[in-house]
């Protein structure tokens, strides 16, 4: 366990330092029309949300919930956050994504142990270091990230600077033999206002971690819940 906790802390830098453009900043001051707005002229958080063909329209900019620093502390030792004051900047499934599960209970395929096992003897570190995507889920964790929704697909923008992501939503399948990509193919459906995505077809580099899980011929599945 020391070995690993030793190399998380240049893991947590890289996935820091390589997220250069905030999509957040770009129309910091712009009022947008669209949101509904109380009396006052603050947004109005109460509201409905907006609908697409009935559906959620889950168009805007989105964060993943933050890990307190004290977990991060509780486990990494409490001089990370003087090495590593970015810490809200990303959350604990970015180090581990099998962080709440204990370690005889992780649903690890034996090459796949075998994989992670042989990075961290290596001393290879997250292809972010290498300019390098982060590929997913890493970039839904490290600062934000925006989706613009359209009738039959979803666009992902993430805010570190990884590839943009399509998430169809017309209907179709998961290819069968996917070009293998850093962000992998991807198809939604809807379950009553729940969003669906199931992703495929990454890149045998990629990582799902800063601890080395791979992503090879990994099956990725997520719920993105409507927001009211």
């Amino acid at each position: 366990m020391s070995e690993v906790r030793v190399r998380t802390i240049p893991i947590v830098a890289t996935l820091v330092a390589a997220a250069l453009g905030c999509i957040e900043a770009q129309s910091l001051n712009y009022r947008d029309p669209s949101i509904p707005r109380s009396s006052d002229g603050r947004p109005n958080l109460a509201a409905p949300a907006p609908r697409v063909n009935g559906k959620p329209d889950l168009s805007g900019v989105w964060q993943a919930e933050r890990t307190p620093v004290a977990e991060f502390v509780r486990l990494l030792g409490p001089g990370l956050p003087a090495i590593q004051p970015d810490l809200n900047d990303i959350t604990k499934h970015v180090l581990n994504v099998l962080w709440d599960v204990p370690p005889g209970e992780q649903p690890l395929r034996p090459e796949a142990a075998a994989i992670m096992q042989q990075r961290q003897k290596s001393g290879q570190d997250f292809p972010t270091a290498y300019c390098q995507p982060s590929s997913l889920p890493a970039a839904m964790l490290v600062l934000e990230f925006k989706m613009i929704q359209a009738p039959r697909q979803i666009v992902v923008l993430p805010g570190n600077g990884d590839p943009a992501r399509q998430i169809y939503i017309d209907g179709r399948s998961l290819p069968k033999a996917p070009e293998p990509s850093w962000m992998g193919s991807s198809v939604g459906r809807w379950q009553g206002d729940t969003l669906v995505v199931d992703t495929t077809g990454f890149k045998e580099s990629a990582w799902l971690d800063g601890f080395g899980h791979p992503a090879k011929r990994g099956h990725a599945h997520h719920r993105a819940l409507s927001p009211a």
